[in-house]
This record gives structure tokens, C-alpha cells and sequence, in this order.
């Protein structure tokens, strides 16, 4: 039926609208697709229009990638344009009696990304040729599928990038201290999506103190530039080179990001780490970058022997400097330390204040000492923990 939009998303559902279009009379099946589509992905409304922009904007073929990585303005290739006639054709076609998935309306409480982008794109197409102009402008400007919508992606057992759907609501505002780590930080990150020179980044220290928080800070202050970021696991070191592969040829700044990363002296994972970062015989491309949190600043673990302490190692610089190696490889290396007590205090009445508890500031700074002694140490993530607890307390 299709030139070049027949990598077609939920491909059942479409197959029974067709089905209804050619006779009227098979609509149950066409019904039940619609309605399990809409309560499964929070959508409201006209999901005749919302599903046919769904199949669209998660169609990758050769012409939606070509304007996924060309930006200015382009001539419509005849291919395409007779493809796009065609969805529009099932876009506007007259439905009869079928109020069950046109309006339908139940309560949705905080509506996805992708809820919110139909709902736009829907407001926007009154024609054909609306209805083409959003449908490229969104491949020019967002994107397509999962990489447009989502921020922040995994790895699954087959190495496949998929999204993670919710992501915390995290900016460096919520982040208090750490000034100096966090204007580092975005400075290197801007000059990476800006295409300037950048350098992979460790941040480390102490628990509790930031650093993750410090990510997820970045990628909801840059996701509309185009950050996007992957995480893995430890586990998952050898499938990095495909990863980078996908991701090279994408128009998206990707940070590849491993959480509390350290190894002990039998894994090996961090020889792929150690030559993604510096690229082997093919260079890593220009919008991946590596960036990873760790309680310790030298990533492998290190022994006494490796100090001197027992002499079975007759080359024990050559072992000591390669356990250093991975650490030297991330150019820009922030460390992130517990807080005095003093500061500790500050960030407890900070965090009150936001949180409006209403203690007395003495009350307050009692309770918070008792609780750091009991359950935490002077960090960030104990202030926090605190607030939670005495809010909960003060109910």
C-alpha cells in the first residue's frame, strides 16, 4: 500500500482500521484495538486521529531518517507525498457512529510526553496540507519514535535501546551546594551538544553527595537540545561498541552513563569502557560521550600488593598503572564530597522551607542531628531522606 511509511508501529491496529474502512460493518475488532491503545498509552480524545500521528511519528524508513538528519527545508519526494495523501486519506475518514474512540474522555492523571505531542500535533492539522507541514516539521525538529519522545533509555539481554518512560523531575535547582561541580559540569555538556571540544566526565565521592542527582539534572535542563541519555549496567560493558553504533548516525547528543561504577581486580568489563572512551582504530563519534559516578576515584580496585605491600608482581608499576588507566580517561573528574555540619544544617532548613514544614528551626536542627547520628552520615541525600521523614512526622 506504501512506498516508503510502511514500517508501520502496532501494525494490528492498523491493519483493522483498514479493514473498517473498506467495510464499516468490521468495527469491533477495530474498537477494542483503539480503546486498549488509548488506556495504554494515557490518550484522550479523537484516538482515530491520535493512533494514525502515532503510526507516523514512530515510522522510521529512509525518507522520515533523511529528515530526521537534515533540517532545512526540503523538496517532498513524490514517493512520499503520495504516502502521506494516503494516511491523511484514513486521517479524515468519515467514522459513523463510533463515539466510543472518537471522544473519549476518562481521567488521566499526569498525561506522558507522548499523550501531550498528539494532542498538539492534532490541533495543528486541519487539511492535507497541515497535516503533511506537522507531520515533517516534527521529523525536522523532534525527531523520530522513541529518541524524539524519551530522555533517558536502557539496554535490554539483546542489546536493543529502549526508553525509559519516567524520568524524575530534577533540576539543579533541587540540588543545593555543589556550585562548583554543577557550572563544570553543564559548561562541559553545553560545549558537547554545541559540536566544541568536550571531555568524558567521572564524577566521585563520597555517597549521598549528588553526583547521580547531577545527572538527571542535566538531562531534563538540555533534553529540548537534544541530550538524550543511555544508561548501562556494569554487565553490559561489551555491548557498548554496538550501542555507539546505533547512536552515531542519529542526530541526538548521547551520554552513555554507568551509575556507581567501580571494579574489582577479576572483571574485565573496563576494557571496553577503557577503549570506547579513546576510540579504537575507528574514533568515537562526536555525539556520544561517556560520563559515570563512583564512590571511589580510582575505578579498579587496588591491592596492597599493588603498593609494594607483597612483591609477587615484577612489573608492579606497569599493573599499578593500568588499574589507573580507565580513571585518567575521563578528561574532566569532579569530586563530590560529604558536607560539614554546618552545611548539613543550611541544607535541613533549605529543604524545610521548600518542603513548607512548619517546625521551629531549633526543633528542627535537633530532630535532623538525631537522624543523621541514627541513619545516614552529612550528605545531601540524609537532608533529604530527613525532611521526608519529619514531613510525614509533623502529619
Amino acid at each position: 500500500m506504501f512506498y516508503l511509511f510502511n514500517n508501520i508501529r502496532d501494525k494490528e491496529i492498523f491493519d483493522s482500521i483498514l479493514e473498517y474502512t473498506k467495510n464499516t460493518s468490521n468495527k469491533d475488532e477495530m474498537i477494542s484495538n483503539l480503546i486498549n491503545f488509548a488506556y495504554d498509552k494515557k490518550i484522550t480524545g479523537n484516538i482515530w486521529h491520535k493512533y494514525i500521528i502515532y503510526s507516523l511519528i514512530y515510522n522510521e524508513n529512509p525518507y522520515s531518517l533523511y529528515l530526521e538528519n537534515n533540517k532545512n527545508k526540503i523538496t517532498l519526494d513524490k514517493y512520499a507525498y503520495s504516502d502521506l495523501e494516503k494516511y491523511y486519506s484514513l486521517y479524515s475518514f468519515k467514522i459513523d457512529n463510533l463515539n466510543e474512540i472518537t471522544n473519549l474522555d476518562y481521567k488521566v492523571k499526569d498525561k506522558p510526553y507522548l499523550s501531550n505531542i498528539l494532542d498538539k500535533l492534532e490541533a495543528k492539522i486541519d487539511s492535507l496540507d497541515s497535516f503533511i507541514s506537522e507531520i515533517i516539521k516534527f521529523y525536522q525538529t523532534k525527531g523520530i519514535g522513541h529518541m524524539a519522545l524519551y530522555k533517558a533509555f536502557r539496554v535490554d539481554d539483546e542489546g536493543e535501546i529502549y526508553p525509559i518512560k519516567h524520568v524524575l523531575d530534577i533540576s539543579f535547582d533541587d540540588l543545593i551546594g555543589c556550585e562548583r561541580q554543577k557550572a563544570e559540569l553543564k559548561k562541559n555538556t553545553e560545549n558537547f551538544i554545541s559540536g566544541k571540544r568536550y571531555n568524558n566526565v567521572l564524577l566521585y565521592g563520597d555517597s549521598g553527595t549528588g553526583k547521580s542527582t547531577s545527572i538527571k539534572a542535566l538531562l531534563n535542563e538540555y533534553f529540548d537540545k537534544g541530550l538524550r541519555i543511555v544508561e548501562i549496567y556494569k554487565h553490559e560493558m561489551n555491548r557498548i561498541p554496538k550501542i555507539v553504533y546505533k547512536l552515531k548516525s542519529r542526530p541526538y547528543f548521547y551520554i552513555i552513563y554507568m551509575d556507581d561504577l567501580s571494579f574489582d581486580e577479576s572483571e574485565i568489563e573496563y576494557k571496553y569502557l577503557k577503549s570506547v572512551i579513546e576510540g579504537g582504530i575507528e574514533p568515537k563519534p562526536n555525539n556520544v560521550a561517556i560520563y559515570a559516578t563512583s564512590n571511589r576515584k580510582h575505578l579498579i580496585k587496588e591491592s596492597i600488593a599493588d603498593n609494594g605491600g607483597v612483591f609477587d608482581d615484577l612489573h608492579r608499576a606497569e599493573t599499578e598503572a593500568e588499574k589507573l588507566s580507565l580513571a585518567y580517561r575521563f578528561g574532566l573528574q569532579l569530586f563530590y564530597s560529604s558536607l560539614s555540619y554546618d552545611e548539613f544544617k543550611n541544607m535541613v532548613i533549605e529543604l524545610a522551607r521548600r518542603a513548607k514544614v512548619n517546625i521551629d528551626e531549633k526543633e528542627l536542627l535537633l530532630e535532623a542531628n538525631k537522624f543523621q547520628m541514627t541513619f545516614g552520615s552529612l550528605s545531601g541525600r540524609c537532608a533529604s531522606q530527613f525532611i521526608s521523614y519529619i514531613s510525614n512526622k509533623d502529619k
